[in-house]
């Protein structure tokens, strides 16, 4: 079989390192932005289930005066879903092509569409979160928005250990082939 293997080009380096950047100042930004609400907030009324725990939690936000920030972080969530999706999937092929390995070059290919599936479960969960807090707490939105939600960290907690197993097989490139395997920075 013909190895169609293709070393990471500068452009796609770059690209890696800047969104990497972006995305962790954009996390940064907005832990400091929302403060006084938490991430984990978000992901618990994500993963409610229920629709009294989803209610019980917009109670909670109401009565800690954090509502409006919850509220303002499912908007922003936009932007993020945007960076994250793009920042994952250079990620995934620009590390499975520093690994030289084909088949993960090759899986690293596919990890952009799983994105663009992740991404449209966000945005679907989003509208579903919206529609709990700004209008009726509803069986059908918690359970869009928790299903959703599933689906999204499947695919981002897959294309992760992609990553995780990527840079493993750099790094064993690196302490056994030497000079020969491509440098990160």
């Amino acid at each position: 079989m013909k190895i169609t293997y293709a070393a990471p080009t500068p452009a796609l380096q770059r690209l890696f390192w800047w969104l990497l950047l972006v995305n962790i100042l954009f996390i940064i930004g907005a832990r400091f932005y929302f403060h006084p609400l938490t991430s984990g907030e978000i992901v618990r009324f994500e993963v409610a289930k229920e629709t009294s725990v989803a209610e019980h939690i917009i109670q909670e936000w109401k009565h800690a005066g954090k509502f409006d920030k919850a509220v303002q972080s499912i908007y922003i969530d936009y932007l993020f879903i945007i960076l994250y999706t793009t920042g994952l999937s250079v990620a995934c092929v620009y590390l499975s092509r520093l690994t030289g390995h084909e088949i993960l070059i090759r899986t690293g290919k596919v990890a952009p569409w799983l994105l663009i599936v992740a991404a449209v479960c966000d945005v679907i969960e989003n509208v579903a979160m919206t529609r709990s807090l700004l209008s009726v707490v509803s069986r059908w939105n918690v359970t869009l928005a928790y299903d959703m939600a599933a689906a999204k960290f499947s695919i981002i907690i897959l294309c992760l250990l992609f990553i995780l197993v990527c840079l493993i097989f750099w790094g064993s490139n690196k302490l056994f082939r030497g000079k020969n395997s491509f440098t990160f920075f």
